[in-house]
């Protein structure tokens, strides 16, 4: 009897003891699972993001593929090179027509003139030779990205040129924001 009434009185204490009832327990265990259950969910929503980001990769993959052997490819990239050389070499010029402008000399409006007609005879020629091109779709992408960027390269470089034409700062610096925006496209 002594046994049974010790340990009726160590469950009783443990009991006691122990702050939560089973109610609360059972509130705490439903939490866990609503947190496990969102886990879970935002793991299964990550894991559909990648399944598609690995298939996007596959696909690029064998486009890559197919298309290493077109000739069209290597006439892109060769059409790309010089139009990238073009345009560095003369938004360089331009770049040196602001310098001098800045600095206060005499800034020559017939070479700026010849500098943004470059510009324009660069992206005129690219477009010319793309043309031609029979472009892949991964192409005809990159394409499309150039020929927004060419937009916007143009147009700055207009604004540029009028800008120091009438000694313009305020148009001046709108134009090379705009030129440096550019980039994005690429």
């Amino acid at each position: 009897m002594k046994l049974k009434l010790s340990a009726i009185i160590l469950v009783l204490l443990a009991a006691g003891c122990s702050q939560s009832s089973p109610e609360d327990a059972l509130i705490e265990q439903e939490e866990y699972k609503s947190e496990l259950e969102g886990l879970l969910q935002t793991e299964q929503v990550r894991n559909q993001q990648l399944t598609l980001h690995l298939d996007n990769l596959e696909t690029q993959i064998v486009n890559f593929e197919r298309d290493r052997d077109n000739p069209n490819v290597e006439l892109y990239v060769d059409t790309v090179t010089v139009y990238a050389s073009g345009i560095t070499e003369n938004l360089n010029k331009m770049n040196e027509h602001i310098a001098a402008y800045r600095n206060g000399d005499q800034v020559n409006s017939g070479e700026v003139v010849k500098t943004r007609d470059a510009v324009n005879d660069t992206v005129e020629t690219y477009e010319t030779a793309v043309g031609e091109l029979e472009l892949t779709e991964v192409l005809e992408r990159e394409h499309s990205n150039v020929v927004l960027a060419n937009e916007e390269i143009t147009e700055a470089v207009n604004q540029i040129a009028d800008a120091l034409a009438a000694d313009d700062d305020e148009l001046l610096n709108e134009a090379i924001d705009r030129l440096q925006s550019a980039t994005e496209y690429l």
